[in-house]
């Protein structure tokens, strides 16, 4: 057995090198170094190190997954923290007949039948008896809800766990009727996954590829966990860090000598694989365990977050710093979101300072091969959240391949930020296995291995330092690097720093960088400041270190060009702008440099500044900004920002290709908190097409639009763009008694048809969840209603508080209906009726997963419901359904309609929507829901 083993390490070992000769156009190790580091060093490839997956799963059966480059198994551990797959075993009575063995619970209805000889021992003659439900993936994302083929959903598995002796040694075992035969006799035992590496899977009748599962045995909680990943995602991340020989072809992911560990957080039942109360922060304490307690460098991948509110400052990110604090090697990769492309998007926990983020690029091969684009370079990708506040990503990385995907998955292709996270990882991975071979006393913490990759990456053209952080990762500058810092002692001299500056959108006016989103009210006298502080001093330190400044901008300016920081003292850097420079608006992005003053040279931090300047609607312009001949090639982008005054009440936007060559473009639309409302696209050859775009839930503040070269043309786009606003101001947003009273506050005019439809009825409510986990509000649709609405906002507080917030509507089956959840603060969720007639009975229920457990939030709702039939509403002025907005006046609109045959439901309200069109573009410019209260 050993001579055999050593043949398949020999074959696997001459299959890398001679892989890493070729050129990988599915999954990029050209353009970041990976492909010649290892050609130059074949053994660098990971091994020695642990990728810890944090996310739906792994699935340990696919080609891929299997083995290192050395021949071991990769993945080494599963373990898994939603529940999903968590099952309660029972006592089992035991009889034997004729040499059949009948193991069975009759309270629970549980029954399997064995042979006596075919099973291991038994330690103490006690067994247990539970069942895995095929029902457990009737809601499950990845669509494999009939695991086994036979055409049959409602499946159930018997199996039998006890502890077992063989050789004088205990330990617990399953063993699962994976057919469903109610027999035993023909399976095998299963332990604990970590303790033998046993995995299986249940038969299918079609012959189909094979669903992989292990397991995890707990006796004391009477729970036999299933591990498995029926999401896909995690399986996908996976292979980008450590895949061998991905499909058993010449296809490699990073850091193919790595091991693998599966650490589920996602439960696939919920949206997207939604996080669970605590499921996030207890992958985290075992990840740190798993560190603490082997010699191996451990990478964590968390390919997983959602939006952020309040940069740096939620429940998971505090308890990561802490973390990290207590165990300075511990390695974190994340994705830094997909809210992409306006600024201010980075996601949570990505803003955290401990871990290390990193945004989406597509590699140039990638496009060409998989996309059929006719790319000459790489660019970033438009989905790729960008910072801010925060000084996120710290860099980008290929986030787009084919990978590693479970044979139920319908295709192998991703794209995300989630696909750049473990690409970085798997570089994490090859550099600190390369460290422990040349320098195997020494450990590198974290920050500093983060300091490294940062500072060796390559600046990609025409992107700011908001785009991209530190540029390309690249594994050999980041390898030199280290090195070099590894051999001028900065282990010993390496120091992190907290740093602050004025973000007038943040708690208490302050961020990790100067931000200011509305640069427009300067008036070019301001200074401003950054602190910083050092983090390690103790009482016993001391510390004198001088730094010497650089910026690397012409518009921002230094007050100081030399700094020092004696002991635990905080030290400021003043600076400020010139304001001719300024004077066009647009994004003002700039880093200042810290360097320490000595022989090395060394960068000792960085500290960011961004700026915009707004184009302001004005009378003067009329309420119009326009841009002619606008011109953007392929993948690229623009970026306008326009300053929406209080009294406007939408935003309109034309996009115009008038007649040229071509367009083919993408653009977003993103809030003042950079949050995406709005996005489309226009194509157009030799021809006059126009998109035109209403955006009519505003508030005041300086929105991002964003337009791209769509990265598949072959050409540039041109195009022009137009902005306008309406003063359309709908008062107290309320019909009362047949009354609406409206005004409009630009110093315009403009004439409106107007029209309206009573929609429904609306209720309000709030839920208080104070410890719990979920929260189910059952409801009905009656004849006569189309479907019911929930808008569901959070406070930013209380949105700090979770991981994932998913909201599920149920039938009266269990059957989810209808899938969603919050990824910024706001979210609602939708069903309709699933037939003609009759009355259909539904649950809503609310599952926020807290980042720490007890938690309470008041989470309030707005429960809408929608009439088969709308009514009319018969919206006039002066008898007439056209109006007339002088500037300055209020007027009263005169709303009539029928009250619909209905009992209306107590504590409900009737609502509606009110329209109106312009009469220049015969276009509808703004729809307002109102209430009516009559």
């Amino acid at each position: 057995m050993k001579y055999v083993k050593l043949l398949f390490i020999v074959f696997t070992a001459s299959c890398l090198l001679t892989a890493q000769d070729t050129s990988q156009t599915f999954l990029s190790l050209k353009n970041t170094g990976v492909a010649k580091f290892q050609k130059d060093h074949p053994e660098y490839d990971g091994r020695g190190t642990i990728v810890l997956i944090l996310d739906t799963g792994v699935d340990m059966g696919v080609d891929g997954l299997t083995r290192t480059s050395t021949g071991e198994v990769k993945v080494i551990d599963v373990q898994d923290f939603t529940g999903q797959g968590d099952v309660t075993f029972f006592e089992a009575d035991v009889d034997e007949s004729d040499g059949q063995l009948i193991f069975e619970n009759e309270d629970q209805g549980y029954k399997v039948l064995g042979e006596s000889g075919k099973l291991l021992q038994s330690a103490a003659d006690e067994y247990y008896l539970g069942v895995l439900e095929e029902e457990l993936w009737m809601n499950s994302g990845s669509r494999a809800g009939d695991v086994n083929e036979n055409g049959n959903r409602e499946d159930n598995f018997h199996f039998l766990v006890y502890e077992a002796i063989e050789n004088g040694s205990k330990f617990w075992v399953v063993y699962l009727d994976t057919d469903a035969d109610g027999s035993i006799a023909d399976e095998n035992p299963q332990q604990t996954y970590k303790d033998n590496f046993d995995s299986f899977y249940l038969p299918n009748e079609k012959g189909l590829p094979k669903f992989t599962l292990g397991l995890n045995i707990f006796p004391e909680k009477k729970i036999v966990s299933f591990f498995f990943d029926d999401g896909s995602h995690g399986t996908h991340c996976a292979g980008i860090s450590a895949g061998n020989r991905i499909g058993d072809t010449d296809l490699y992911g990073v850091a193919p000598g790595a091991y693998v560990m599966g650490l589920k957080l996602g439960n696939n039942n919920f949206a997207g694989g939604a996080t669970v109360t605590e499921s996030m922060k207890k992958a985290y304490l075992y990840a740190d365990k798993i560190s603490k307690e082997r010699k191996e460098p451990c990478i964590i991948n968390m390919s997983f977050g959602i939006g952020s509110e309040i940069e740096g400052q939620s429940d998971i990110e505090i308890f990561i710093d802490e973390l990290v604090k207590n165990n300075p090697y511990l390695y974190i990769a994340t994705s830094n979101g997909n809210e992409g492309p306006g600024i201010s998007t980075s996601g949570m926990p990505s803003a955290s300072h401990s871990i290390f983020s990193s945004g989406a690029v597509l590699s140039q091969e990638v496009g060409n091969d998989l996309y059929g684009t006719t790319l000459d370079k790489d660019i970033i990708l438009h989905f790729s959240s960008r910072g801010g506040e925060a000084s996120k990503p710290d860099v980008v990385s290929p986030g787009a391949c084919v990978s590693t995907v479970p044979n139920f998955s319908r295709g192998d292709r991703f794209w995300g930020t989630s696909m750049a996270s473990p690409y970085s990882a798997g570089v994490m991975s090859v550099l600190l296995g390369a460290m422990k071979v040349e320098y195997p006393d020494i450990n590198i913490p974290s920050q500093l291995l983060y300091k490294a990759l940062r500072e060796s990456a390559k600046p990609m053209d025409g992107y700011n330092y908001i785009d991209q952080g530190g540029g390309l990762i690249n594994v050999e500058s980041a390898y030199n690097l280290l090195k070099k810092y590894i051999d001028d002692g900065e282990i010993d001299k390496f120091e992190t720093y907290t740093i602050s500056a004025f973000a007038p959108n943040m708690p208490n006016n302050l961020g990790n960088n100067l931000y200011i989103r509305d640069a427009s009210y300067l008036d070019g006298t301001e200074n401003f400041r950054f602190r910083i502080k050092r983090n390690n001093f103790n009482d016993q330190d001391k510390f004198y270190r001088i730094y010497n400044l650089k910026c690397n901008s012409d518009w921002l300016k230094l007050v100081q060009k030399k700094v020092h920081i004696r002991n635990d003292q905080s030290i400021y850097v003043d600076v400020n702008y010139n304001p001719e420079i300024l004077e066009q608006p647009g994004l003002y992005n700039s880093k200042i440099e810290a360097f320490r003053a000595d022989r090395t040279g060394a960068k000792e931090f960085d500290m960011f500044a961004t700026l915009v300047v707004p184009y302001s609607f004005t009378q003067n312009n009329d309420y119009t900004i326009s841009f002619e001949d606008v011109k953007i090639n392929p993948g690229m982008l623009k970026r306008y920002y326009l300053k929406i005054p209080s009294m406007a009440s939408n935003l309109n936007i034309k996009i115009d290709s008038d007649k040229r060559e071509f367009t083919s473009v993408r653009y977003y639309l993103h809030d003042p908190d950079g949050r995406q409302v709005l996005y489309g696209n226009l194509r157009a050859e030799n021809e006059s097409r126009i998109k035109r775009e209403y955006y009519d839930d505003l508030m005041p503040g300086v929105y991002e639009f964003v337009i791209l070269g769509q990265f598949t043309s072959a050409k540039e786009s041109e195009f022009d763009i137009d902005f306008e606003i309406d003063g359309i101001n709908v008062l107290g947003h309320s019909i009362i008694n047949n009354e609406l009273k409206v005004a409009n506050y630009l110093a315009e005019t403009n004439e409106y048809i107007l029209d309206g439809k009573l929609l429904g009825f609306e209720k309000d409510y709030i839920v208080n969840m104070n410890g719990q986990e979920t929260y189910k509000i059952p409801f009905k649709l009656m004849e006569g209603e189309s479907k019911k609405c929930f808008d569901i906002p959070l406070s930013k507080e209380d949105f700090n508080k979770v991981t994932d917030f998913a909201l599920m509507i149920y039938d009266a089956k269990g059957k989810a209906k209808a899938i969603g959840g919050h990824s910024q603060k706001d979210a609602s969720i939708t069903v309709k009726r699933q037939k003609d007639e009759g009355i259909e009975e539904y649950s809503l229920v609310l599952i926020p997963g807290f980042a720490n457990s007890p938690s309470s939030i008041s989470i309030p709702i707005k429960e809408k419901t929608y009439l088969n039939k709308p009514e009319v509403i018969d919206v006039s002025f002066n008898k007439k359904n056209k109006l007339t907005f002088f500037p300055d006046i209020e007027y009263k609109l005169n709303c009539k309609f029928n009250v619909p045959d209905i009992s209306l439901p107590e504590e409900n309200s009737y609502f509606g929507e009110i329209s109106f069109k312009s009469t220049k573009t015969d276009d509808v410019q703004l729809t307002k829901t109102i209430k009516i209260n009559n």
